[in-house]
């Protein structure tokens, strides 16, 4: 069997290129890989860069929250001191006035027959 140059030579050179293609082609491969993993590199840092951030944003939230309840409870407390002394007081002066009324009533019942038309009294 005769080989024939021209022949031969194309096929060394069509499996040259073919070789080449694919050397190419793994090149471009490569490439499109490491960008990809830049790419996730680069995603995966900001996931981790924002998410200490949200967590210290929530702590010191979290944080202010603790202060502003704590501020609201002992405002609480002291509202309810002073509506309770503010009710004591109010008591205390219905009672004298109603021992002060019962008096004139009676005061004026003795001297000159009054009589208070009040369920109450």
């Amino acid at each position: 069997m005769k080989i024939d140059v021209n022949n031969a030579l194309t096929i060394v050179s069509g499996l040259l290129m073919l070789f080449g293609a694919v050397y190419r082609l793994a090149q471009v491969e490569a490439n499109i890989n490491a960008k990809i993993r830049l790419v996730e590199t680069n995603v995966l840092n900001a996931v981790d860069q924002l998410k200490d951030n949200v967590v210290d944003r929530l702590y010191t939230t979290e944080r202010k929250l603790d202060v502003h309840l704590t501020e609201y409870t002992e405002k609480k407390l002291f509202a309810e001191y002073r509506h309770n002394a503010t009710d004591k007081l109010v008591e205390h002066k219905f009672n004298r006035l109603k021992k002060l009324i019962n008096q004139l009533a009676g005061f004026l019942n003795k001297e000159s027959g009054f009589i208070l038309r009040d369920d109450e009294y």
